[in-house]
């Protein structure tokens, strides 16, 4: 070994404490605990009053690391939360042990405690290292026969000490610096991965065959994760397999934030944890649901305008226990409900002149409108932040047509993702997304459409400042998600191209044209109506970014 992987390793070795291998005080005072030897190695078992189900929990050692305490008050908070029995096996460490003296120890600890399990899910978790070990683990499951866990949850996963791929270690390397990521890896190769090496499915259980691996995986990462990149590689792939992973992305968040209970992040994951954990969606699902309920309301109140057949199903199939709907029939839905309408016209008028087209619908969230527009030919992107479109697999599933991209808006690097045929027309959607920037930053994204998708076309929607103050001021405590809305245009056309002579407005349509009143509506709804239809406040925008280069309809036929 280098001199700076021997400095690396002794300080290692320094670092290690003896109170680092007792159980915590504040662990024995919460539960009975069982303890065991498996090879030589602890083996401890949680067990809260009346326990049904059992975990199996895979600590976050970087391979080399025991664990600490912040992450036994995780453990304790899983255990409290689902009132599940905990079982933490202590697996050997590097450097004075390795990946096959791991293996020797989990495979049998977890098929011993797997057939002593309460009636009950079991759920497999792993942390950082304990992650990457949790994936090689399953597929040692699936060789030996033995019994699959219900889920699988991989926090900040780490998944190849071999670091085969350069791309991926590059990431990793410039996060942590030469002098960091060197002699890690020279360590790992040395002490852990031995005569391991090459062997993927236990060293690098990223680039194995993960079909089969399991019905039910959530993943979990910060941007600020050193090994950020390899969760999103990770995930990628197995929902490229047709399995329904689940991956959340918390921007800003580092590689144990989930062991930081003060911290937003925490406090949100925690509420994912306890839904998906316990099937149910009392904590926080609730709230990305709530727009699939307002779209049910405007179905029910206005149908002659807008209908979402999946958003009155679920709702039908969801009722809010002891929750009456606060939605109705006012100028505030009537408007939300006009503008839904306005985008689907709008691109199904796309459609017709661009049958094979590509439509990308920037900030997606829950919405099923790939579903009211289908041609049977367009190619769709649903593009919006990992935790909504984790939320949306669970809510609708992935079409025929349909790829998903899971980035933020606000990360443009999604761009880089697609994959047009640039020859058969391209529109971007970007639905309720505008009126929150600037206006510098509704030009460097448009600017980055153009530079990349020359011709494009793009569908936003834009209010007058007179009616963005009466949109903040009802959009308060309705239930849905509130954001206030900053930009506003008393006239897209003229203030659009004014922006920049490569931007051409093809259209400006009020989304209220084609709204009339019906009998049964209050007086002070119609009356709201025409003063919105008077004052052109909401209005659907279709630009042109750069000069028509596509193929239309007519083409196609010739």
């Amino acid at each position: 070994m280098t001199q700076d992987a021997v400095k690396l390793k002794e300080r290692i070795l320094r670092s290690r404490k003896q109170e680092d291998t007792a159980l915590p005080a504040f662990i024995s005072d919460s539960f009975a605990v069982e303890k065991n030897n498996v090879h030589g190695f602890q083996v401890y078992r949680l067990i809260p009053e009346r326990a049904e189900g059992n975990i199996f929990y895979l600590y976050h050692s970087d391979y080399m690391h025991p664990m600490k305490k912040n992450e036994w008050a995780f453990v304790r908070w899983l255990c409290h939360m689902t009132g599940m029995a905990v079982t933490v096996p202590i697996y050997p460490l590097a450097p004075e042990h390795d990946c096959e003296e791991v293996f020797d120890m989990l495979i049998p600890a977890y098929q011993v405690y797997c057939k002593r399990r309460e009636a009950g899910n079991l759920i497999l978790i792993g942390a950082g290292a304990g992650a990457g070990l949790a994936v090689s683990l399953m597929l040692q499951i699936w060789k030996e026969g033995l019994a699959d866990p219900d889920k699988v949850i991989l926090l900040s996963p780490t998944m190849d000490t071999e670091f085969f791929d350069a791309n991926l270690e590059r990431s990793v390397e410039r996060r942590l610096g030469k002098k960091v990521f060197l002699p890690m890896k020279e360590l790992l190769n040395e002490t852990w991965v031995k005569n391991y090496a090459g062997r993927t499915e236990f060293t690098a259980p990223v680039y194995e065959d993960l079909h089969d691996i399991s019905q039910d995986i959530i993943v979990v990462s910060g941007t600020k994760d050193c090994y950020n990149e390899y969760a999103r590689y990770f995930s990628a792939k197995v929902q490229d397999t047709g399995n329904p992973l689940k991956y959340f992305e918390y921007g800003g968040a580092g590689r144990e934030f989930f062991l930081h209970p003060d911290q937003k992040e925490t406090r949100h994951l925690k509420k994912i944890l306890h839904d998906l954990m316990l099937e149910t969606d009392e904590e926080i699902i609730f709230q990305y649901m709530e727009e699939v309920r307002q779209r049910a309301g405007w179905s029910k109140w206005f149908p002659e305008i807008f209908m979402d057949e999946h958003a009155v199903k679920y709702v039908v199939s969801h009722p809010r226990r002891g929750k009456k709907e606060h939605y109705s029939q006012n100028i505030f839905n009537l408007i939300s409900a006009s503008v839904q309408r306005a985008y689907d016209d709008a691109v199904s008028l796309f459609l017709k002149e661009y049958p094979d087209g590509n439509v990308i619908y920037v900030g997606c969230s829950l919405d099923t409108m790939l579903e009211r527009v289908d041609n049977g030919r367009v190619l769709w992107y649903n593009l919006d932040s990992p935790g909504r479109m984790a939320i949306r697999t669970m809510y609708t599933g992935l079409g025929k047509r349909e790829k998903r991209i899971e980035r933020s808006v606000h990360d443009l690097s999604w761009i880089d993702h697609l994959s047009l045929e640039t020859d058969r027309g391209v529109l971007f959607v970007v639905k309720d997304i505008f009126g929150y920037m600037t206006w510098k930053e509704m030009r460097e994204f448009l600017d980055l459409l153009y530079q990349k998708f020359q011709g494009c076309n793009v569908l936003f929607d834009m209010a007058t400042p007179r009616a963005n103050f009466m949109f903040n001021r009802l959009g308060r405590g309705r239930g849905a998600e509130y954001r206030k809305r900053h930009l506003s245009m008393r006239d897209p056309r003229r203030e659009v191209e004014s922006m920049s002579p490569i931007y051409h407005v093809v259209s400006v349509r009020s989304v209220v044209d084609n709204v009339r009143p019906r009998k049964e509506w209050k007086t002070g709804l119609k009356l709201q109506l025409m003063s919105n239809r008077r004052r052109d406040a909401w209005k659907i925008v279709h630009l042109r970014l750069g000069h028509e280069r596509y193929r239309t309809f007519d083409d196609l036929s010739s």
